[in-house]
């Protein structure tokens, strides 16, 4: 082998090597939709091998200026909005500061997801790293009657 044959070699054994790290940092590690603040946290369920990237859904919160409630938005892993509402805890009547709400990262991704009694469908729960449960607030009174009923459902979502 001459020399400019290794050179050649070890410049595409190298180029290789690192395209391979960087699709297994991609896999790992999902890139977050630009609309998504930095506090973002994503959720996975599940994993397209075709495309090489994680599937799920990314989770925010943020105090609202002036309300009375959070808001939240939940998206799926490319950025498209799947809800956004105002949230507050489960039995409270007022916003969280901005420190405490940070998304629990334990939780797994089908526990965060309830019927609403009031959109009459499927609306996320948002467990909180502090052990509080945000709950869309047009949903916050029927869901903690239904829980008060059937503690089951409402502990399967916060883990105990």
């Amino acid at each position: 082998m001459t020399g400019t044959t290794r050179l050649a070699t070890s410049l595409l054994f190298a180029a290789g090597s690192f395209l391979m790290i960087r699709q297994g940092f991609r896999a790992l590690d999902p890139a977050r939709p630009p609309d998504m603040p930095a506090n973002s946290y994503f959720l996975q369920s599940g994993y397209n091998l075709q495309r090489n990237e994680p599937l799920g859904q990314w989770i925010a919160c943020r105090p609202d200026p002036g309300q009375s409630a959070d808001l939240c938005r939940v998206t799926d892993h490319d950025g498209q909005v799947i809800f956004e509402g105002e949230y507050l805890p489960l039995h409270g009547s007022e916003a969280l500061p901005e420190e405490e709400l940070r998304i629990a990262t334990r939780q797994k991704l089908n526990s965060l997801w309830v019927r609403g009694p009031a959109e009459n469908g499927p609306v996320p729960v948002i467990p909180l790293a502090n052990g509080k449960l945000l709950v869309p607030v047009a949903d916050n009174d029927a869901l903690a009657d239904r829980w008060a009923k059937n503690p089951d459902e409402l502990n399967r979502i916060t883990g105990q």
